[in-house]
């Protein structure tokens, strides 16, 4: 049931940000930039990058102890939501008379990065400050 409520979480903040970041894009990329390859990489890259990165650290934010300390099950909670948008955007860009694959990739790439990452990044902030340093004390022997 877990797992179910942390890609709940990733999924809105996914649609959250998502919209958000496409109301940017439109409002404020210039269209003869978004003719261009580069420009597209550049605008929905960075966004897509951005929307799987919050909706992946949220997604791990829910995600809580006991059950977050096994890694396995962690990365299914935090990457569930991110990966399913760009598996549903691959079938859907597939299922076009003509898909146009090279603009498509770039964007989907980077949002898995952004996935990791955020996933990644939100372990990091979990862990205790002395496994950080590299001593594992435990903390009945603090002083």
């Amino acid at each position: 049931m877990d797992l179910v409520v942390c890609w709940l979480v990733g999924l809105v903040a996914w649609f959250v940000c998502n919209a958000a970041g496409t109301g940017v894009v439109v409002r404020a990329a210039p269209p003869e930039q978004l003719a261009a390859f580069e420009g597209v990489v550049l605008w929905y890259g960075s966004a897509s990058l951005v929307c799987t990165l919050v909706a992946a650290a949220s997604a791990a934010l829910a995600h809580r102890a006991p059950r977050c300390d096994r890694v396995g099950r962690d990365a299914a909670a935090a990457l569930g939501a991110p990966v399913a948008s760009v598996a549903v955007n691959s079938v859907l860009v597939a299922a076009e008379p003509s898909p146009a694959w090279g603009v498509f990739l770039a964007p989907a790439a980077l949002s898995l990065v952004g996935a990791v990452a955020g996933w990644l990044l939100v372990r990091a902030l979990r862990s205790r400050p002395e496994e950080r340093r590299g001593a594992a004390v435990p903390t009945s022997r603090r002083r």
